[in-house]
């Protein structure tokens, strides 16, 4: 067999290199970490990004539920698949998705399970910015989570309305304030995981709730973009919390859409409902662009 030797002039090779890179797919980098001294040790997060990466993408924190960790958006909702087909319709302008370890923390700042809070804001949000060179400010920054990540994206950016151009919550686990124990089931406190005190504490859980957030929401300038949808179905009743919430920003004047879709408490629902947040997310952006 005869080896044949193929001489590439460098300014070929460059104009392969640029053909390259410019064609790469679509990318997902599972379970990287950035150091948290919130939380005095690394945090994790996975990352997707898109096969268009232009300069200082703009990029969606996705927030997981209780028991879950980094990869669930990946292994369980088909986050890069659905991205993908998104931004290959256009229907979508390209993103990054940063999705981070929360463990069971519902993203506050605890005793029980550290700070959260400040570990995103503080620490992975400017690290993951800075290292890959996405988002940048809010007007390119939002934040999405299901179930207790849902609790958390909605708090977040309701009381750092600063950071983030739009937030959505999906089967959000979310309650009006509680005025007595009667208010809450058993079996939510157990979900809870000691985040509220051991043993639950009202008036913890109170200070640490977005409702009484919602005036000072509305008195600021530059409010988030807000999404919540629920399944009808869902089995811990959530809807009821969502509703509730949808209620009072409506009655506040704030702007909101709601969702009440056909399903129960489960990935099924999510997978459907996450290219609706995407799609919203996208119009915010080209809006926010023009």
């Amino acid at each position: 067999m005869t080896t044949r030797r193929y001489l590439i002039r460098p300014t070929v090779a460059l104009a392969v290199f640029l053909l390259t890179a410019a064609s790469a797919g679509a990318e997902l980098r599972e379970s990287l970490s950035v150091e948290s001294p919130a939380l005095n040790r690394a945090m994790k997060y996975s990352l997707f990004l898109p096969e268009k990466r232009g300069d200082s993408l703009p990029v969606l924190y996705l927030l997981h539920g209780l028991g879950g960790h980094e990869r669930d958006w990946q292994t369980l909702g088909h986050i890069e698949q659905t991205a993908t087909r998104l931004i290959r319709q256009n229907a979508i302008p390209p993103m990054a998705i940063v999705m981070p370890d929360g463990a069971n923390s519902w993203y506050v700042n605890s005793e029980k399970h550290g700070h959260y809070e400040d570990a995103l804001l503080k620490d992975l949000i400017p690290e993951t910015e800075r290292i890959h060179g996405i988002g940048g400010d809010r007007s390119r920054r939002g934040i999405a989570g299901l179930s207790m990540g849902g609790y958390g994206a909605f708090r977040l950016a309701f009381r750092h309305p600063s950071h983030f151009t739009m937030t959505a919550g999906l089967s959000a686990a979310i309650f009006p304030d509680l005025k007595s124990a009667e208010d809450v089931s058993r079996q939510q406190i157990g979900f809870f995981k000691g985040t509220f005190g051991e043993p639950f504490d009202i008036a913890v859980f109170n200070r640490q709730n977005f409702f009484s957030d919602i005036p000072s929401l509305k008195a600021v300038s530059e409010r988030p973009a807000i999404w919540i949808t629920v399944g009808d179905d869902d089995g811990f009743r959530l809807y009821e919390g969502n509703t509730a919430l949808y209620l009072a920003l409506k009655q506040a004047d704030i702007p909101v859409e709601f969702r009440m879709t056909d399903g129960n408490h489960t990935w099924r629902l999510w997978r459907s409902e996450i290219e609706n947040v995407l799609r919203y997310y996208g119009r915010i952006l080209t809006a926010g662009a023009k």
